[in-house]
């Protein structure tokens, strides 16, 4: 592709302030940045013998920000899909990534780039990297695929999670002084590189896992270099009787107290908070990273997102982990989140498909403290976006291209995936990684890695 192109279609979102739906629209990209967003009779007209990709029965958008994601667990996919949150974390996940191997994670992560780039997801935040993984692998994986992504390093001093001393697998438990010694190393080797495309954010481990002491040697750490943090929060009850019963407080009392409230935060899950959280968040600025797949599918609840937007925190999506969810699509995680919201206020019209989008695009950019940089399709910004094929019969006819792209749409629908103005998929085809031998790859060292760590699959009807 040429540094300088135009990307068109028969609509193009923008979610710039006026949040402008342009039909017969186009966006031109030069050197990696937006140049123009306009009629493509006119951006054609100024700029001729640019290349001009795109066309007819496409729309263009942002490319999806998935802000919650874990890059290890991509092996796992399907392992055993009939358990609840605890049982899935301290038997399947912990268990499986205590016997990973370096190789076993850069396949995981290489897979889960590949099915992020195919489904319009150009930037995410994944959690729970660890030494055993191979830290700096991972990243130059993640270099090499031409993904925008933020990898945060699990620190942690103590293997509680909440009221169980000894939940965290031995394979993967760490001392407090060396965890936060590799994620010092992690930043100072990777955030920013690859022009800026990877990042690096500390996430404090599962609550229980460290003190209040440890938790507030965090919050220094991050704001002296300047990073962000990522933590799992209010996910399950016992997370919150943990904290209420430990300390006295609301789990957003203990983290405003702690320096885990940052606008540079983003909490996972955020399932139980009460009213009186709301503007503790609110007032510290931090995200909520909602999961609605994910808590469905474990049965976990449903956040009140519809209660948080209300009361003015920013809130965003993620897919989490692949044993928790399958897909890294968030396209069905728009989807889902409107149903899930639908079903627990009891209200057919909120949210709406542009709360979706939003969720998954400017405001997950907002949460990654990148909202001036990718999020909206605007002159000055970084070119991240995506074309999707709306000439199907599942999207036929579109009248609503907005409505189309949330209720209609699945990732299987993106054609062209492109990152700070480069091609990592063009037409269907990914070319920043030999998808077929990514796909064997992963296939063989599932296998491997599930009979090291004695783990068996789960078949509800008998597989001859």
């Amino acid at each position: 592709m040429e540094k300088a192109f135009i990307v068109t279609g028969d609509y193009v979102i923008t979610v710039d302030p006026e949040r402008r739906i342009i039909r017969e629209g186009a966006v031109a990209v030069e050197n990696g940045m937006i140049r123009a967003v306009g009629k493509k009779s006119e951006l054609v007209k100024e700029m001729p013998g640019w290349e001009v990709i795109g066309g007819p029965g496409r729309i263009v958008l942002p490319g999806l920000i998935n802000c919650h994601i874990h890059l290890p667990q991509f092996l796992m996919r399907g392992v055993n899909d009939d358990v609840d949150c605890l049982t899935i974390l301290k038997d399947y996940i912990w268990t499986i990534q205590g016997h990973y191997n370096e190789e076993d994670a850069a396949v995981s992560s290489r897979l889960g780039f590949l099915e992020m780039i195919r489904a319009g997801t150009t930037c995410f935040l994944s959690t729970g990297f660890h030494p055993r993984y191979g830290m700096d692998n991972i990243c130059r994986e993640l270099e090499e695929s031409g993904l925008r992504g933020v990898v945060s390093k699990y620190v942690m001093e103590e293997v509680r999670y909440s009221d169980d001393s000894v939940a965290i697998h031995p394979g993967l438990r760490e001392d407090g002084e060396t965890s936060l010694r590799q994620a010092a190393e992690l930043i100072e080797a990777w955030d920013g590189k690859a022009d800026g495309r990877i990042r690096v954010w500390i996430s404090p481990r599962s609550v229980g896992a460290y003190s209040p002491e440890y938790l507030r040697r965090v919050s220094r750490m991050a704001k002296e270099y300047g990073v962000g943090m990522h933590a799992h929060w209010s996910e399950v009850p016992e997370n919150v009787s943990y904290i209420r019963n430990t300390y006295q407080m609301t789990p957003s009392e203990f983290a405003r107290d702690n320096g885990l409230l940052t606008p540079k935060t983003v909490l996972v899950h955020g399932i139980f908070f009460d009213e009186s959280e709301f503007a503790l968040l609110r007032e510290g600025g931090s995200s909520i990273c909602h999961c609605p797949v994910c808590n469905a599918k474990l049965a976990m609840g449903i956040a009140p997102v519809s209660r948080m937007l209300a009361n003015g925190v920013n809130v965003c999506l993620g897919n989490d982990g692949m044993l928790d969810n399958n897909t890294a699509d968030l396209f069905r995680e728009m989807r889902s989140f409107c149903i899930l919201q639908r079903i627990l206020t009891e209200n057919p019209t909120f949210p709406t498909a542009a709360t979706a989008l939003e969720l998954a695009t400017i405001n997950g950019a907002r949460a990654l403290g990148m909202e001036d940089e990718i999020g909206s399709l605007e002159v000055g910004k970084q070119a991240d976006l995506i074309v999707v094929n709306s000439a199907r019969p599942h999207f036929t006819p579109v009248l609503d291209p907005l409505s189309a792209i949330v209720w209609s749409a699945t990732g299987s629908d993106v054609e062209t995936t492109i990152v700070a103005g480069s091609a990592l998929m063009r037409d269907g085809r990914v070319v920043t990684m030999n998808e077929a031998e990514v796909l064997s790859r992963a296939a063989t060292r599932a296998r491997r890695v599930l009979e090291q760590a004695g783990v068996t699959t789960h078949h509800t009807w008998m597989i001859q």
